[in-house]
């Protein structure tokens, strides 16, 4: 059996009083109904949260806008009505304006239930969008907690890192170190088969290197430490040193390995170390995934918005579309064909994506297999630099700071 409903009228009237009710009860509304007269007994029957209030447009020294204004004070959704005698069109306005849910003459007593009706449920409907709002706004402040702590563990998670890094890199390098002078016969002259293991040691303890230094680059980046120092730079200059990095492991695998630079104006404002890294990443990738005879093309070009684009196409063994959204995450790396004879730390790409996005760019990759992929960097030029270069220009001839470089330049190596 339902709770019946708590219905509060300010009516100083007994005999209009008796016939709200009447009117009430005759609609079917099951409620219990008490009669209010002043504003102390108002604002204490507010405290049982009644369902419905129905307002005498004028009590003597307490009227209905009044009774409007401590209903707004409790926070509460309480349907209110006003009933007056007399037709006001700035009394329902204001009323209006206050909250009330309907206006009524009492001469019209028999929409009365209808009006009731209507403004219980649309209270009920108030009653659950407020209570849906305070539960996301309630998520909302638990997820950016969750947010918060994941951050600080995420951080405190990278710092571990760089530091367990550099303490593993400090005796690894020893051990390479040591490695080299025994390969080199430094030490005197090892048997074929001491120099086939001290090589095996040099070659793994520098595969662990690798692996390390990228692992603390990673939690540098992460972690908010990672130095970045940008300066003017010349990209064709950027791109012939990481050309000629990898120059014999082109030759090694017989690959043609192309720069093709489309654009007019060529100097940049970036760290050229960070930018040299991210070419070398994404090259080296390229190489590593692309089968002899095949060919490997670093472009670059301005696009829009003020920033340039830098792309390393390869004619490898391609990219499954499922495994396109996976290329950047930490340590993944790819299944099948080619891939399972690759060494490799998994951190590449994951890190040249932390560098891109450190400097305000972002990274992709369009890929088909069997035809080779293409994976970029965009990222942003100095505008305020090419705004006072250009400015600077039509004053005076400056000379070029690098060698001239056309639309299109390219530079091979061949096998």
């Amino acid at each position: 059996m339902s709770t019946p409903l708590l219905v509060l009228i300010l009516e100083d009237n007994l005999a209009d009083f008796d016939l709200i009710v009447h009117e009430l009860e005759r609609f079917g509304l099951a409620a219990r109904f008490e009669r209010v007269g002043t504003e102390a007994d108002f604002a204490l029957r507010l405290l049982e949260r009644p369902d419905l209030i129905l307002a005498e447009h004028s009590l003597k020294g307490f009227g209905n806008l009044r009774a409007l204004e401590i209903l707004h004070e409790t926070g509460l959704i309480i349907p209110f009505i006003v009933l007056t005698g007399v037709a006001n069109e700035d009394e329902v306005v204001e009323c209006m304006k206050k909250g009330a849910a309907d206006y009524l003459l009492k001469d019209r007593i028999l929409k009365l239930g209808p009006a009731v009706q209507r403004a219980l449920d649309e209270a009920e409907l108030r009653r659950q969008k407020v209570a849906a709002e305070e539960a996301l706004r309630r998520k909302n402040r638990e997820l950016e907690e969750q947010y918060r702590r994941a951050q600080a563990a995420s951080r405190m998670k990278s710092i571990f890192l760089a530091n367990m890094s550099h303490e593993l890199r400090t005796p690894l390098t020893a051990v390479i170190g040591f490695a080299e002078v025994l390969v080199d016969g430094k030490v005197g002259t090892l048997t074929p088969e001491q120099q086939d293991f001290t090589q095996d040691i040099l070659a793994n303890g520098k595969h662990l290197l690798s692996l390390i230094n990228d692992v603390l680059d990673l939690a540098r980046v992460e972690s908010g430490s990672m130095p970045f120092h940008p300066e003017r730079i010349c990209l064709p200059d950027v791109i012939r040193e990481t050309i000629a990095a990898v120059r014999l492991l082109a030759s090694e695998r017989n690959i043609t390995l192309t720069a093709d630079v489309q654009m007019s104006a060529i100097e940049i404002y970036l760290d050229p170390r960070k930018l040299r890294q991210i070419l070398l990443n994404y090259v080296s990738n390229a190489l590593k995934f692309t089968p002899p005879g095949g060919r490997v093309t670093i472009h670059a070009r301005f696009e829009e918005g003020s920033t340039f684009r830098v792309e390393v196409e390869d004619t490898g063994m391609g990219i499954a579309p499922q495994d396109i959204g996976r290329l950047f995450q930490d340590f993944h790396q790819l299944d099948g064909g080619l891939a399972n004879e690759i060494q490799g730390t998994g951190l590449g790409l994951a890190l040249t994506k932390r560098l891109v996005e450190a400097q305000g760019g972002k990274v992709g990759a369009f890929s088909q297999p069997g035809k080779g992929s293409r994976f970029f960097a965009d990222l942003p030029c100095s505008a305020d630099w090419m705004q006072k270069d250009a400015a600077a220009s039509t004053q005076a001839p400056v000379a070029p700071s690098a060698p001239a470089y056309s639309e299109t330049q390219s530079q091979t190596v061949r096998a």
